[in-house]
């Protein structure tokens, strides 16, 4: 499997690749509001390292 040539004329995303977009938005949202929900209890470090860890997850999965 071979990646897209970029200098294609007319590339629009595919329905997968909008999907995947889509689904790391909503990781980032998930775990914007989670962070904010143990901040707001004041869980500090649960929430830096639980926000950490899964921005780590996340970028991981989409530079792969």
């Amino acid at each position: 499997m071979s990646g897209r040539d970029i200098d294609e004329g007319h590339r629009t995303a595919t329905p997968l690749e909008l999907l995947y977009d889509l689904t790391l938005v909503v990781a980032f949202g998930v775990a914007g509001g989670q962070a904010a929900h143990l901040l707001a209890d004041g869980h500090i470090l649960a929430a830096i390292v639980g926000f950490l860890f899964s921005m780590f997850a996340v970028c991981w999965c989409w530079i792969n």
